[in-house]
Parts: structure tokens; C-alpha cells; sequence
């Protein structure tokens, strides 16, 4: 018998060689259910395909999805699919208030420290100049508190907004505003800001920016 290979591992004899055909419905039949058996744990039984199974006279076993006068249906489960979730959403950061936002309860709708500007340095000052700035101008009853390392300045003006802190020591030093009403409530604050005073030494008897 001549031996045809059909679709689905089918195998149709002719008669020619049995020996033959038989030996390859055998291989044939041993790979499919190796392939099988490979197959079936990487497979998840949410949906599954028919496939039918029948044993000829010969004794050689048959596997294939086309139906076949008195085989066995079998289930088998197709293959896994895989869907990715979707990916988290990044956490949000926190959002800090602005520096001086408006407060909508304050009845100014700016306080700042206008002079000296933040992280100025200074060298071998006689005296550093300060400045404050309101919005709207300040109102009749209310003070303003500047305060440099802790402790409070007085206006060049009494009541303007103008101050002079005389010889600074050397370092780091920071300014801080306070705007309180007539009943000593603060009703507007601005962030504090540093500025720096360098001055001679022995080892440094000479301006930095100069160089010599």
C-alpha cells in the first residue's frame, strides 16, 4: 500500500507496503501524543477545542479535529492568553502651598521680605538694609513685625516699612515677617530667607569677589 499523509495527522493506506504505513501511522501517532502531553499543562481550561480520537484495525491511534464515524470526542484546552494589567497610576506628590499664597481670610493679599534678597551675601557690611512689601498698603491699627535671628527691628520711619540692622556678626542670619492685626493676631506671614555676612579674617583678610 502507498502511504498519504492527510490533513490532521490522518494517515489514508493504500495497498502497497503495510509495513511501511504502518510504521509511519506509529511515529505519527506517538509524536501527536507527545505534543499532547507537552501541551496540555501550559494550557488553561477556560476554553477548550474538540478533538477526536479513534483507534484503526491495525491498533494505531488517530488524533484529529475533524469528526470520524465512532470516535472519542476529547476537550482539550487551548492555549493560555495573556493580558497585561494595567499599569498602576503613579502616585500624585503632595503639592505644597506657594510661598505667600493668598490667603482669602487674610485682609492682605501679599507680605514679603523685599530686601535683602534670599541667600544675598554680604561683605563686611556697616549696617544691611531691609524692606517690606504689603498688599494693600497696611492697614490703620495693624503692625509690622520683622524679626532678624529671633529678635525685632524697628522701622527707620515708625510706621514705615524700612529697616537698618547695624554691624551684623559674621555668618548666616535669618529674617522673618509677621503682619498682626490690632488685637495681635497674625493675619499675613511671609517665609523666612537667609542672607550671609562674611568679613576679614587671618585667613581671609580680603574680599572673596576681589580676590586680592
Amino acid at each position: 500500500m502507498a502511504c498519504e499523509p492527510a490533513p490532521s495527522d490522518v494517515f489514508v493506506c493504500r495497498r502497497a507496503a503495510p509495513e511501511l504505513c504502518l510504521r509511519l501511522m506509529k511515529r505519527s501517532a506517538l509524536t501527536a501524543v507527545a505534543a499532547l502531553a507537552l501541551l496540555a499543562p501550559l494550557c488553561l481550561a477556560q476554553t477548550s477545542t474538540t478533538t477526536y480520537r479513534w483507534v484503526d484495525a491495525q491498533g494505531v491511534v488517530h488524533y484529529s479535529d475533524t469528526p470520524y464515524p465512532g470516535a472519542q470526542v476529547i476537550q482539550l484546552p487551548s492555549a493560555q492568553t495573556y493580558r497585561a494589567p494595567p499599569a498602576p497610576a503613579a502616585p500624585k506628590a503632595p503639592t505644597a502651598a506657594a510661598p505667600g499664597a493668598y490667603d482669602p481670610n487674610s485682609p492682605y493679599q501679599s507680605c514679603a521680605i523685599a530686601e535683602p534678597a534670599a541667600e544675598a551675601s554680604f561683605y563686611a557690611p556697616e549696617s544691611v538694609a531691609l524692606a517690606v512689601q504689603l498688599a494693600p498698603a497696611l492697614r490703620d491699627g495693624d503692625q509690622v513685625a520683622l524679626t532678624v535671628d529671633g529678635g525685632a527691628l524697628e522701622p527707620v520711619i515708625p510706621g514705615g516699612l524700612q529697616y537698618q540692622l547695624p554691624s551684623p556678626d559674621r555668618g548666616a542670619h535669618t529674617v522673618s515677617l509677621t503682619v498682626r492685626d490690632a488685637g495681635g493676631k497674625p493675619v499675613c506671614r511671609s517665609p523666612p530667607i537667609t542672607f550671609y555676612v562674611q568679613r576679614p579674617s587671618a585667613l581671609s583678610p580680603t574680599s572673596p569677589a576681589r580676590g586680592h
